[in-house]
């Protein structure tokens, strides 16, 4: 019998078996998609992956470090837990700069994230009206691993600080007045960061346009 017969009777025999109800041969079924962190990011769980042109490399959660070779996650053996966050000299380094600068002005935008990450630096920041009150939404690129302080003008200002690349909230590790060094810095709010990572801070909803801003790293 020739190939193209055999394709032909073939053929015939399974729809005669279908027509005498026999058994179809089972549908293909493509496997469901492995959704575990780990299949997705060679990080988790201990961390997540920061893609970047500069290469990808792992944000590992507190207590763990990146591993000398390829992209993963292990314990840190000279991780020492913190017992409290300090809040340094509680703000006279950064009423210094209130007084002697270098002094910026960022705006808020709905089309842009203005910057607030130049090193010692006293921002004015202009916010945007929005519902009533005043907002802004700024981008801060950490230049260190550690303790950071956000100083601000005034107490009465709500802060939210977030990792951009994963929209995670960071949880402010705490808030205190600052000492009476200066009256342009009244509030400090601070934060465990981590180097060469983005976050998106916004200021508001507040009913004052602008604000005095500092924010540093305690070494």
């Amino acid at each position: 019998m020739s190939p193209s017969l055999r394709v032909l009777a073939l053929a015939a025999c399974a729809m005669a078996l279908c027509a005498c109800g026999g058994a179809e041969p089972p549908p293909l079924i493509d496997p469901p998609p492995d959704d575990t962190p780990a299949a997705t990011d060679p990080c988790a769980p201990d961390g997540h992956i920061h893609r970047e042109p500069g290469g990808d490399w792992c944000h590992c959660n507190r207590g763990y470090r990146a591993t000398a070779e390829g992209l993963a996650c292990e314990p840190d053996p000279d991780y020492v837990p913190s017992e409290g966050f300090s809040f340094g000299d509680n703000g006279e380094h950064a009423c210094w700069h209130v007084s002697n600068g270098p002094y910026v002005t960022v705006t808020a935008s709905t089309t842009r994230v203005p910057r607030v990450d130049d090193f010692h630096t006293y921002y004015t920041v202009k916010l945007r009206p929005e519902g009533g009150q005043y907002v802004g939404t700024f981008s801060y690129k950490a230049f260190a691993t550690g303790n950071f302080v956000i100083y601000l003008g005034t107490p009465d200002v709500p802060v939210s600080l977030v990792e951009t690349a994963i929209q995670a909230t960071v949880t402010p590790a705490g808030t205190r007045p600052t000492d009476n060094h200066c009256d342009g810095l009244k509030h400090m709010v601070g934060y465990e960061l981590t180097d060469r990572v983005q976050y998106t801070l916004t200021l508001g909803p507040t009913a004052l346009p602008e604000l005095g801003l500092v924010i540093e790293h305690l070494p």
